[in-house]
């Protein structure tokens, strides 16, 4: 029955003959201040708590249940009944909220006053009595927890090693006049929470039914009944055995009590056998608790000889790394600075002092990390190659596979200002890099030549470094097109126009391929008339120079010749000499018609071909095709003397 209410009842049960009960002798509820209609619920729940079994001891026995919700504190003294016979109890139940009727006030009111047992019948009248005063309970309980608990001995030991290795499991201790108080104590010390836990000291069996989880007895007799499903503690019986972090946490409570334990615990739960083993996982270091972390400790000089021996293994390592994963970006580089290369501890711990510098640098590397951990590094002794290594792991790694081409940059200039060379050679480097599209390489050294000629000699390298993809073509061209083929770029760079121009032939060479040397000329075409359109800049001679380096005939370069030599005469004022570039390509198409034309069989030369045809009249000196191509060949001689001329005026300007 739960009541939402901080009120505390109380029930006292007592022998009552059937002429009292109106129904059979036995114990039950004589006086109480609970209301009528819960009496006989609360005795249907208690019923198999509050007798006492003939032939025991005398001794006062305390339980602490929890009931729907409702914390019961049950104290009961053996009693005869009214024939004098013995088996009949006095038990006094104080009920309330859990939160407030808990396992910490069962135990200060082990020895209260106010208990039915202790206080002759005229205390508790059958009948009606009054609710329990809380602050009157809390007072007497907090005055006798604040006095240290006499050391229950050896069995706490055994009793904290065996509810350690199973924290939820029903539990029987065996041991005759048992401390039961001060072993709860010591378990509530050291476990901190709780709230599951219920016990009963100075109890007859353990065969009933719901019995509270752990039971205290003085001897085992009858059969097993319910005991079949609990374990039993024999304290004190030769084999039984402690673990090791049992023993240690006993001895801290012997030392210091809860205060000396709670550090240690933290807020950690113990519900299950998980909590525990993580728990130990977390303090034991080389077998022995640790107060504080293991780097802690080693760092400030308070490191036992055992810790300082375990950081020569493997383990030891892996702990000082798993403890450095912890902590914040201040506290590492806080512990960094005592680890970094060069002082006593990296010398006499490389490996621990490898995996601190390791770790900062994956820290440091990260886009969040603190300007303090940063500037800890650089200014630290330490091998770039760390971070290249971490690039390439990051680079492997399959989490960054959808990751922006420009945070790739920004994690390459992080690299750079940790001291890793920003070039290909750099593996790390490479291989982000390579995790960049070409059209995006072309794009971000576009973006980057004003704020970081660095990173965009980086970016192109990478560029001019991949071979000819057909299946890029489409975009790496489009890419050129947006950035003006780099005409804002390149020249702005650090060489001169012979490593610009080359610069530019391997850059084409890794969009274009072949495609700009082809014999129909279609895909320089296309650049060309790019170049050419009405609102372009000022091709720059150096990428003039590396387009006429792919047509393989003197009329193909004469092309982009032409191009050099527009510029030129529009700087000085004069006419656009574009559109007689259609009398070139109409100049180049029949010559190329006429290489069509000729005989491919080879033999005797007929009278058709090799005689001229017969004329009429004066024949003409000169034929009329043969005109035509003197045109265009001076034409070229033109464009050609113009890119000279332009070059001449510009390496002396």
């Amino acid at each position: 029955m739960t009541r939402a209410t901080t009120r505390i009842d109380q029930i006292v049960f007592r022998w009552r003959a059937r002429s009292a009960t109106g129904g059979h002798d036995g114990v039950g509820p004589d006086a109480t201040s609970l209301p009528e209609s819960a009496v006989a619920w609360w005795d249907e729940r208690l019923a198999l708590r509050i007798t006492r079994a003939p032939g025991r001891n005398e001794r006062a026995s305390l339980s602490y249940l929890r009931v729907d919700g409702n914390g019961v504190i049950l104290h009961k003294v053996p009693a005869r009944d009214d024939k004098g016979r013995p088996g009949a109890a006095v038990a006094h139940a104080i009920i309330g909220p859990a939160e407030l009727v808990s396992v910490p006030l069962a135990l200060g009111l082990e020895h209260w006053p106010g208990w039915a047992g202790r206080s002759g019948p005229e205390a508790y009248p059958p009948g009606r009595l009054p609710a329990v005063a809380y602050a009157e309970l809390r007072e007497h309980a907090d005055a006798v927890n604040a006095r240290g608990v006499a050391d229950p001995g050896p069995a706490f030991d055994e009793l904290l090693s065996r509810v350690l290795a199973n924290p939820a499991a029903p539990l029987t201790v065996v041991l005759p006049d048992a401390p039961a108080t001060a072993l709860v104590r010591g378990l509530l010390d050291v476990l901190g929470d709780a709230r599951e836990l219920t016990f009963a000291a100075n109890e007859d069996d353990d065969t009933d039914p719901d019995l509270p989880r752990l039971v205290f007895l003085d001897a085992v007799s009858g059969g097993s009944g319910y005991a079949a499903t609990r374990e039993r503690l024999y304290a004190g019986q030769p084999g039984n055995r402690v673990e090791g972090f049992a023993q240690q946490l006993a001895d801290m409570w012997r030392k210091g009590g809860a205060a000396e334990v709670a550090p240690l615990r933290g807020g950690r739960s113990l519900a299950g056998a998980a909590d525990v083993r993580q728990w130990q996982s977390d303090v034991v270091v080389g077998g022995r608790i640790l107060g504080t972390t293991l780097l802690q400790a080693v760092t400030s000089g308070q490191a036992a000889p055992e810790h300082l021996e375990l950081l020569t293994t493997e383990a030891g390592v892996r702990q000082i790394e798993a403890e450095a994963a912890k902590l914040n970006d201040g506290d590492l580089a806080t512990a960094y600075q005592s680890w970094q290369g060069g002082t006593p501890l990296a010398t006499r711990f490389p490996g621990a002092a490898q995996v601190v510098t390791r770790l900062v640098v994956q820290r440091a590397m990260r886009s969040g990390a603190s300007k303090t951990l940063r500037e800890t590094l650089r200014r630290s002794a330490f091998d770039p190659g760390l971070v290249d290594t971490h690039l390439r792991n990051w680079a492997a790694h399959g989490r960054n596979a959808g990751a922006a081409p420009a945070a790739i940059v920004e994690l390459v200039q992080l690299a750079a200002s940790f001291g890793v060379p920003p070039a290909l050679q750099s593996p790390g480097i490479r291989a982000l890099t390579d995790r960049i599209t070409l059209a995006d390489l072309i794009e971000l050294a576009n973006r980057h030549t004003g704020s970081d000629p660095q990173m965009t000699e980086l970016l192109l390298s990478a560029a001019e470094a991949r071979r000819f993809d057909p299946g890029v073509l489409d975009l790496a061209q489009t890419a050129l097109e947006r950035t003006d083929f780099l005409i804002y770029c390149i020249p702005y760079l650090p060489g001169d126009p012979q490593v610009a121009q080359d610069r530019w032939y391997r850059l084409l060479l890794a969009v274009f391929g072949p495609e700009l040397a082809t014999d129909d000329g279609r895909v320089l075409h296309d650049v060309l008339k790019f170049l050419a359109r009405e609102d372009a800049p000022e091709v720059p001679p150096a990428l003039a120079f590396a387009l006429r380096r792919f047509p393989p005939t003197i009329v193909g370069k004469a092309r982009v010749d032409q191009l050099a030599a527009r510029d030129f005469y529009l700087a000085a004022g004069l006419g656009d000499i574009w559109p007689e570039r259609a009398e070139l390509l109409l100049a180049e198409r029949r010559s190329r018609l006429r290489e069509r034309e000729r005989p491919v069989s080879a033999g005797t030369v007929t009278r058709s071909v090799a005689a001229p045809p017969p004329g009429r009249g004066r024949v003409s000196p000169v034929p009329p095709r043969l005109l035509l191509v003197l045109a265009g060949v001076a034409l070229v001689i033109v464009a050609v003397a113009a890119v000279v001329i332009f070059s001449l005026q510009g390496g002396t300007q």
